[in-house]
């Protein structure tokens, strides 16, 4: 689990490794019932829908979040992506014109440069794959991003150390991406989190990389 061990009962906690362990097996089962890469890249997106009915259930339950389109004080923080959710939104970027997916792949580089060392608490650097204060992915955005929310977005501003968050909301998004990560690695497939910018510069100018993944080869551990 994360820091917010510190802060759960033994009966949350215990909540929480089921809640992971549920996850884990529902997602083995669908990937071994549809053993082809195209699923397994796919499916992914079962991960993202669960991550935003979470924060949306809690919306719904009177829950009010500063986070709104244009704001962007999250996105020059260090992002990791699952291997699926890089795929997907390799995918994605491709159904781009020739000349911008180039110009991408320049700004992908760029940042590439730019990150290379950087700790996590050090980053600092926008994400490439903003634009005008705006997510260009935001469809297939990973479930890391879709989990961040904000009580306060002054604190955002400020970069304080710890933003105030819902825990009900962090503690459900992490059992589905952790269950969701164990699931695929549970039958064999490598998912971790990596870096989302020089993960998808990887995915889009290595044409090998998809099926090196799923034939069980990290290929953005190499």
């Amino acid at each position: 689990m994360s820091a917010t061990d510190a802060l759960l009962s033994t009966k949350e906690q215990a909540e929480y490794f089921a809640a992971v362990e549920k996850v884990q097996n529902t997602v083995a089962s669908h990937l071994r019932a549809n053993p082809n890469k195209t699923f397994a890249i796919a499916f992914v997106s079962n991960l993202q829908r669960g991550v935003d009915s979470i924060a949306q259930a809690a919306i719904n339950q009177g829950e009010h979040f500063d986070c709104k389109a244009g704001c962007s004080h999250c996105c020059s923080v260090h992002v990791e992506a699952l291997e699926p959710e890089i795929f997907q939104i390799a995918h994605e970027l491709k159904k781009l014109p020739p000349a911008e997916i180039t110009l991408l792949i320049e700004r992908l580089q760029q940042h590439a440069i730019m990150t290379k060392g950087v700790s996590v608490q050090d980053h600092h650097i926008l994400c490439p794959l903003l634009k005008d204060n705006l997510c260009s992915i935001y469809s297939v955005r990973p479930a890391v991003c879709r989990k961040a929310h904000s009580y306060d977005v002054e604190k955002c501003k400020a970069r304080v150390s710890e933003i105030p968050e819902s825990l009900e909301v962090i503690l459900k998004s992490e059992a589905l991406m952790k269950g969701t990560a164990e699931g695929y690695r549970r039958v064999n497939l490598p998912v971790s989190g990596h870096e989302l910018g020089q993960a998808v510069l990887l995915a889009l100018t290595d044409e090998t990389a998809e099926a090196r993944w799923y034939s069980g080869v990290a290929v953005f551990d190499e």
